[in-house]
């Protein structure tokens, strides 16, 4: 990787998904129990393996709302991701 290069190395993919890491912990989201915090996951591992940016964007129908975000390659773009508003009705479940 060169020097001057902005994008972020493996180790701070890593940094950059610890707090959803925890978070995720905190709140007992397992991957375990809902498909759409394993989808979330698999997602992770690819932007922290392959250095992709990743555009999340999953349902999450136990609780009525999507995880939505941004997972940035570039250090000079914020990731975020977080639990968005309500889903309604008429959206189909995939």
């Amino acid at each position: 990787m060169d020097a001057n290069s902005s994008d972020r190395t493996k180790a701070e993919r890593q940094a950059q998904v610890k707090p959803i890491l925890e978070k995720l912990t905190e709140l007992k989201l397992h991957a375990s129990k809902f498909a759409a915090v394993k989808a979330l996951m698999l997602q992770i591992q690819d932007y922290i393996k392959n250095g992709e940016p990743q555009h999340i964007n999953i349902v999450f129908p136990e609780f009525g709302r999507r995880i939505k975000g941004t997972l940035e390659t570039n250090r000079h773009v914020e990731s975020s991701v977080k639990l968005s508003e309500n889903l309604r009705f008429s959206e189909p479940f995939p």
